[in-house]
């Protein structure tokens, strides 16, 4: 058997009343996932389980820090691999981020509907209620892979994420297929996609299941990586959808039946993406099912979604860099039954329901369709249980790149409450949208109107049936390009500022000091205002990848209008001019 990593195994001593105790599995570091495992009451996949059992772990941290987690019915405790639909096992998993002694109290009720009690009566605990014990943690591993080594991702009040070693994320990822998890090798998953191509990008060591299973899959996750992408959005439900076959239960109409080996076998594929540094976007619902819940049970928010969010979360809260998308196309009216548009109001209680569950300061959105309107974003401006929205326009016009990137970030700003505002779904209807089209007006227009990141999507379809991630080589290498000119230079995107020139074909960037930098959409010559100063300038093919210098610095010797002159090569297409104040 296969696994992703060497886990210690260890068992704390515990003050329990019922004499319970928790075994704990992680690297002890912070940073790195712990999982407490307890055996309580023997449980199938059935209804009652997850509705009428509830399962809170609070964590307190070295300097009096409270830290609630969920936890989950975990079957017999290796369902991924067993393929168990029963078992004894209960669990919660836990990301430390401070080094020092956590200690830790369970608290475990059944009774009816217990899991989406606003008030659960702590006092008729049974079983492991009641165990504590501590950790030691130590301080993080700055050699351990990718996010491991950075902390959490979160959001904290500005334009973009930051981690808990206090770096900054740029993000590129896949928006297509969304239906990535339509995995034919996941148990339970009714699917003939199994991304043939990418099994050769499967590598000794990485994780399967069941002996041989996950090759393609963690293949796609190791392309990815390699190709420079560092996340992927993609639908945790789709019942009654566009694909139909990704959801967490053993069924389509079983939303209170959750399938314990599916949901390992997606953990461990999210687990590989903390691995090698790809952020999963977990999208809760699609424009064709986004009132499914409410269809089945009735109300404005059913208790079947309420469930949906709570195991959802307690399954994946851990991972250190996840969006949490309330839904895709939120509000736009399909039809009367699944598809029946969602409100503002509807939209805020998921929002409020979801950040109670979730143990730190997430990045939660909601993605806005048709690709002509983004009305659903004007009632929740400065709402604060959304840190940010998920964009969807039109990648064949640069008003919704740049105009309504930059509108959505300055007026959520002054409302007090910076949304982080990436471009996820420049919609495209040609299977292969022009790159530098799409290059001028999406990527580089969202990131000179300070977005925080920008996804590739394909449409007319086709993102219901890619598994060849390799046909889309030339549009990651752009993504990667735009991405390594900022943090390779070590430009600080996070503090840079949008602005328009004279001319109207130039975007701009700056921190109005020591950075200033200019796209040129369609080449020609460049002006600027400057303040006294030398300047390095430096040229960037966003294209090819190449930078040209201009030799000696440029100085300024008095502030004003600054002649910069024009594009080493080339001079009709699209260039990066960056200044850099000596």
């Amino acid at each position: 058997m296969k696994i992703l990593a060497t886990f210690l195994l260890i068992s704390l001593s515990t003050a329990s009343s019922f004499g319970q105790q928790a075994n704990i599995t992680g690297n002890l570091r912070a940073y790195q996932k712990l999982t407490l495992s307890w055996e309580g009451p023997h449980a199938l996949e059935e209804e009652d389980t997850f509705l009428d059992h509830r399962l809170q772990v609070v964590f307190t941290g070295p300097e009096e820090q409270k830290i609630s987690v969920p936890g989950y019915f975990a079957g017999d405790g290796v369902a991924g691999e067993s393929g168990a639909k029963e078992g004894n096992v209960w669990r919660a998993h836990f990301l430390p981020l401070v080094p020092g002694v956590w200690s830790y109290e369970a608290r475990f009720i059944r009774g009816d509907r217990v899991a989406i009690s606003q008030e659960p009566d702590w006092s008729q605990g049974s079983y492991f209620h009641g165990d504590t014990g501590t950790i030691s943690i130590l301080p993080p591993d700055a050699s351990a892979p990718a996010f491991l080594a950075k902390g959490k991702l979160q959001y904290i009040g500005e334009h973009f994420l930051q981690f808990t070693d206090e770096s900054y994320f740029l993000k590129m990822g896949a928006n297509s297929p969304e239906v990535f998890l339509e995995y034919g090798e996941f148990d339970g998953t009714s699917s003939e996609r199994s991304y043939p191509s990418h099994v050769k990008d499967w590598k000794s060591g990485d994780p399967l299941w069941q002996e041989n299973k996950g090759k393609g899959i963690i293949g796609v996750i190791n392309y990815l990586k390699n190709q420079g992408i560092n996340a992927h959005y993609f639908m945790l439900m789709n019942a009654y959808g566009d694909g139909k076959q990704a959801f967490p239960w053993t069924g389509p109409d079983d939303y209170y039946q959750y399938d314990l080996s599916k949901l390992d076998q997606w953990q461990l594929v999210f687990d590989h993406m903390m691995q090698v540094g790809l952020m999963p976007q977990l999208v809760l619902s699609e424009q064709e099912n986004q009132s499914y819940f409410e269809h089945k049970e009735g109300g404005t928010f059913a208790d079947s979604r309420k469930v949906f969010y709570r195991e959802m979360a307690a399954r994946f809260g851990y991972l250190n860099a996840v969006t949490w998308n309330i839904g895709e196309e939120s509000g736009w009216d399909n039809e009367p039954t699944y598809g029946k548009g969602n409100t503002t109001a509807q939209r805020r209680q998921y929002a409020d329901y979801l950040k109670q569950l979730l143990p730190n300061s997430e990045l939660i959105v909601v993605h806005n369709g048709p690709s002509d309107t983004d009305a659903i974003f004007e009632g929740l401006v400065g709402y604060k249980s959304f840190s940010g929205i998920s964009y969807q326009g039109n990648f064949e016009n640069p008003y919704y790149g740049y105009e309504r990137i930059l509108h959505w970030k300055e007026l959520s700003a002054s409302k007090g409450y910076p949304w982080v505002v990436s471009y996820d779904e420049p919609y495209t209807n040609p299977e292969f949208p022009d790159l530098e089209t799409w290059s001028n007006n999406s990527l580089w227009a969202a990131l000179m109107a300070g977005g925080a990141g920008v996804e590739f999507y394909i449409g007319k379809g086709m993102d219901l049936r890619i598994e060849d991630y390799r046909q889309y080589e030339d549009y990651w290498q752009a993504m990667a390009l735009a991405k390594s000119f900022f943090q390779d230079n070590e430009i600080p995107f996070q503090h840079l500022k949008p602005f328009q020139g004279r001319d109207t074909e130039i975007w701009g960037l700056t921190d109005e000091d020591q950075h200033h930098v200019l796209y040129l959409r369609e080449g020609g010559e460049a002006s600027l205002w400057l303040s006294e100063g030398q300047y390095k300038l430096s040229w960037f093919d966003p294209v090819l990848g190449e930078s040209y210098t201009t030799g000696a610095p440029v100085a300024v010797l008095e502030a004003g209008l600054v002649h910069l002159g024009h594009p080493p090569t080339a001079n009709d297409k699209s260039w990066v001019l960056w200044l850099q104040r000596q």
